[in-house]
């Protein structure tokens, strides 16, 4: 499947889409998230060979039952990080956005700080993408700032 740990089977990355798609409903279905994300589960889809459509899948929500299956730190890693990235492609993370991710988040019993380092990974990480300063610790700076956001 598309670079994600061996751990993430298809029944996780469907469960991923269906919480993605929840953090895009929060503040409206943006069409870059969208896209996004329907090229993320085709592309899975296609590996693994799953039948299920994209209209398909997204039509059934982020559940309690879909939550039990992130039983593992790197299971819920993968979740979150899924979320926080899709919340940023329309280059926004929205406060309805941020509470969809920390009721995700609390759903598959990830502290607050777990959330807020992996916000602060990914802001990092998307700062950098588009930044070719030198100054990292500068970058972290700024990072920090936006998570706070």
């Amino acid at each position: 499947m598309t670079s994600l740990p061996p751990s993430i089977e298809l029944h996780h990355v469907q469960a991923i889409v269906r919480a993605m798609y929840a953090v895009a409903q929060s503040d409206g279905v943006h069409a870059t998230e969208l896209v996004m994300l329907r090229g993320f589960y085709e592309s899975c889809q296609q590996d693994a060979g799953a039948l299920a459509s994209f209209e398909d899948l997204v039509a059934t929500p982020f559940d309690d039952d879909a939550a039990r299956a992130f039983d593992s730190a790197e299971r819920k890693a993968v979740l979150l990080q899924s979320c926080v990235l899709l919340a940023h492609a329309d280059g926004k993370y929205t406060a309805g956005e941020r509470d969809a991710v920390a009721g995700i988040a609390k759903a598959i019993g990830a502290s607050p700080d777990e959330l807020a380092a992996i916000e602060e990974g990914i802001a990092d990480h998307l700062i950098q993408q588009i930044s070719r300063i030198g100054n990292t610790d500068a970058l972290r700076e700024v990072a920090g700032e936006l998570a706070a956001k």
